[in-house]
């Protein structure tokens, strides 16, 4: 698994990453999960994901509910997860190094 920051997929992929992780796009699974580590192949939901939850709450990003899901299984292993997060982030810090990053992604 890589990243969904990963330059090696297609730059139009990792904006919409990034806009998804930035709260400006549609989580790309059903319950608004998002997407934080994908295939490297193919970045497919078939091969399995680690996604996550994240809320905006008084400045803060929160990233919670870590967990692997794929599609052909009902059941998202939120168990194999419990032990990471929740992390929080300053939103402004968040928001400018995501920017940044778009940026960045931009100019290559």
């Amino acid at each position: 698994m890589v990243s969904i920051l990963c330059l090696e997929f297609p730059r139009d992929e990792t904006a919409k990453a990034i806009k998804r992780l930035l709260l400006n796009g549609q989580a790309d699974l059903p319950n608004g999960r998002r997407s934080l580590f994908v295939c490297s192949e193919c970045g497919d939901l078939g091969c399995g994901e680690i996604t996550t939850i994240i809320d905006k709450q008084e400045g803060i990003i929160l990233w919670k509910d870590f967990g692997y899901e794929n599609n052909y299984e009902d059941k998202i292993d939120l168990a194999g997860y419990k032990t990471v997060g929740p992390l929080t982030f300053d939103a402004v810090a968040y928001e400018r190094t995501l920017l940044s990053a778009m940026d960045r992604l931009k100019g290559l």
